[in-house]
C-alpha cells in the first residue's frame, strides 16, 4: 500500500521547523495518507494535506522528494511550499473524515523532534526529512 506524506517546513527565528499534529487517539504524527487507485502522487499530497489540515496548495508548489520504505510501506514524500501563506503557530482542524476529529497542529524544530513521543515510523520519516534538508542547506 502506497502512502503520501506532504511535508511542510518553515524557518522561524533561524530555526527550521516541521509541521506536526496531535491526533486525539493516535498521538503525534506527520500528515500522510493512502494514495487512491490511479491517483497521481501530487494530487494525493494536495488532497491529504487539505483533508487533514485545511491547508491549500497548488501542484506547482509541490516538489517530489522521492519514495522510501517506512514500516513495510512505500511512503512518497512531497515537499509543499506554503511560504506565501501565513500559517499560525498552532491551530486545530476539524477533519471531515476520520470521525470528525480535531487535529492539533504545531511546529517542531527539525533537529530536536526526538524529544517527542513519536511512533518509530514517524521518527524514521522525520530522519529522512532532516537528511534531505541538510543536503539542501549545505
Amino acid at each position: 500500500m502506497n502512502k503520501v506524506c506532504p511535508v511542510i517546513l518553515r524557518k522561524n527565528n533561524h530555526v527550521l521547523e516541521v509541521l506536526l499534529f496531535k491526533h486525539p487517539t493516535a498521538g503525534i504524527q506527520l500528515v500522510k495518507g493512502t494514495i487512491e487507485k490511479s491517483e497521481q502522487i501530487f494530487h494525493a499530497a494536495i488532497r491529504e494535506l487539505y483533508e487533514e489540515s485545511g491547508i491549500v496548495v497548488e501542484q506547482q508548489q509541490c516538489y517530489d522528494w522521492g519514495a522510501h520504505q517506512i514500516s513495510n510501506q512505500t511512503w512518497h514524500f512531497v515537499f509543499c511550499d506554503t511560504s506565501s501563506q501565513d500559517l499560525e503557530n498552532q491551530w486545530c482542524y476539524d477533519t471531515l473524515d476520520d470521525y470528525g476529529h480535531c487535529f492539533e497542529f504545531f511546529w517542531e524544530n527539525i533537529n530536536t523532534y526526538h524529544i517527542l513521543a513519536l511512533h518509530s515510523k514517524y521518527v524514521q520519516a522525520l530522519d529522512l526529512i532532516r537528511q534531505k534538508m541538510n543536503l539542501y542547506l549545505r
